[in-house]
């Protein structure tokens, strides 16, 4: 979505998809509200630090939101 073509109002906008952006995103739309996570990188990328993601990471998002496993954290 181009930054010109957003007409839709949200009740947050997070700017950084990174771990600490989406697990905010994803815990505010849990909540209820109109999220929209803004990243200069286009989705899915490649990230080596995501390839060291631990086990209890996992089970943290999970926890977060039941419905999302790894492949979420292209979101």
């Amino acid at each position: 979505m181009s930054v010109n073509n957003v007409t839709e109002f949200y009740d947050v906008a997070i700017i950084g998809a990174g771990p600490a952006g989406w697990t905010c995103a994803l815990s505010l739309k849990n909540a209820g509200l109109k999220v929209l996570l803004i990243d200069k990188a286009t989705f899915p990328r490649d990230k080596v630090c995501g390839d060291a993601i631990p086990g209890s990471a996992i089970k943290t998002l999970k926890s977060i939101s039941p419905e999302y496993g790894v492949l979420s954290l292209y979101f």
